[in-house]
């Protein structure tokens, strides 16, 4: 198995002067190519919706082609129909719109999720943008079955020879929001979606340290309305089972740096 780090779509924030990424993985199995989450898709740049085009100048979006996921599984030297899964942190604007760059591709989501973006509630949920999905995708929807995973509900999605695929629910930053966790036991990697971010003290994993924490001007009580509750259990997570696995969040660009977008490989 190869976990390929993907940045699929860098943030340039003017208005609080931080840089982030949208951080997607790419793993190639023996049977397929799988995608977490897809960033920015080819028509956010060359067509975007009136919401994509606010946020894309809001985020200070360089609107690089180049670095949709479409793009770089080619310059990855793979062919492209071999993304058959792709599975959802949630469907946020800067999360989904990949996924018309891969119509053929079953689109494996927490049904929770998806019920919130087809009808949002709130202002976290303003976030969606249903022309992402308006190509009617090859949905795969998730509720059931529910079993432990280090203390966290999770829910089979899918299996291959090297590794499965479990959405772990995190609801919080949306109603339907998950984790997903690639590995076998033993060698986990956990993607944990928006349930954590590096750049608050009250919400990073990996305690980097003050001068990574670019947003300390916000209130825990808000950075905790913004992605959930889960940190204090995550971080447990990390620190009890660090020996068995990683984590990562969907805008941590110090861990997309540490991995240097090489390929992380399963032997």
């Amino acid at each position: 198995m190869v976990i390929h780090h993907l940045n699929c779509g860098t943030l340039k924030a003017p208005f609080i002067h931080l840089d982030s990424i949208v951080y997607c993985l790419l793993v190639e199995t023996s049977s397929s190519l799988v995608l977490i989450d897809t960033g920015f898709g080819s028509r956010d740049y060359s067509a975007p919706s009136p919401k994509m085009r606010f946020f894309l100048h809001y985020m200070g979006v360089p609107r690089n082609v180049d670095e949709t996921a479409l793009l770089q599984v080619k310059a990855l030297g793979y062919d492209v129909k071999d993304v058959r899964h792709i599975i959802q942190t949630h469907l946020h604007i800067d999360h989904a719109g990949g996924l018309v760059d891969f119509p053929w591709a079953d689109i494996h989501v927490f049904k929770p999720e998806y019920l919130a973006a087809n009808k949002p509630k709130g202002m976290m949920e303003f976030a969606y943008d249903k022309t992402h999905w308006a190509h009617d995708p090859k949905w795969v929807f998730h509720e059931k079955p529910l079993v432990d995973w280090f203390g966290f509900e999770s829910i089979p999605a899918l299996k291959t020879p090297e590794a499965d695929f479990l959405l772990i629910p995190l609801p919080g930053h949306t109603r339907g929001h998950c984790g997903v966790a690639i590995g076998k036991p033993g060698k986990w990697l956990l993607h944990c979606g928006d349930a954590a971010s590096p750049f608050h003290r009250d919400t990073d994993l990996h305690n980097r340290g003050e001068s990574a924490y670019k947003l300390s001007f916000l209130s825990a009580g808000f950075t905790h309305r913004l992605i959930g509750s889960h940190v204090p259990q995550l971080r447990s997570l990390v620190r009890d089972h660090g020996d068995e696995m990683g984590a990562i969040s969907s805008h941590d660009i110090l861990s997309y740096r540490e991995f240097n977008s090489l390929p992380t490989r399963d032997s």
